[in-house]
């Protein structure tokens, strides 16, 4: 992580210690993840047993989309991986080995990459980040950022679910 990323993940995480409700915490973090991976949009969903669903959503522009939206984590084999093993994955629809239902899923939404990774809160995957990217593949570095930002998010999920009545 260069410098210049390590300051944005710092400032990031300052502003995500401040949100004062999940719902506060959740669109701050997607705007996070699209400003400091410059990337044209994150979704974030829940996690309920077998089904993800899309809870926010930051574009860079362009309308919202497919907010409420569910899916099958069995429908979609990476995706259960990075919730099942809580490690991140990556796809670009360039790489003739790609996952074709996230790659379909790609295509359907306007991107040709996505960086997956999870929330995790109380020792479990409680939501799913979900970066996209046009014109690029997620590296090395964009993982090790998106770790850092997803870490601090997941502190913070921890601490206003301890405050919550």
């Amino acid at each position: 992580m260069g410098a210049d990323q390590s300051s944005s993940v710092a400032a990031a995480a300052e502003q995500l210690r401040g949100a004062g409700s999940v719902a506060e915490l959740l669109g701050l973090t997607a705007e996070s993840f699209v400003g400091v991976l410059d990337a044209p949009a994150c979704t974030i969903s829940r996690v309920i047993g077998d089904l993800l669903v899309d809870l926010v959503q930051h574009r860079r522009e362009g309308r919202l989309a497919r907010l409420g939206h569910g899916y099958l984590i069995s429908d979609f084999p990476l995706t259960r991986a990075v919730i099942e093993e809580r490690e991140p994955k990556t796809v670009y629809t360039g790489d003739p080995d790609a996952d074709a239902a996230e790659t379909n899923l790609l295509g359907e939404l306007g991107f040709d990459s996505l960086l997956m990774l999870p929330i995790e809160a109380e020792d479990a995957a409680w939501g799913l980040v979900e970066v996209y990217g046009n014109g690029r593949r997620f590296g090395p570095a964009d993982v090790d950022v998106a770790r850092a930002l997803a870490a601090n998010a997941g502190e913070v999920l921890e601490r206003l679910s301890r405050a919550a009545p």
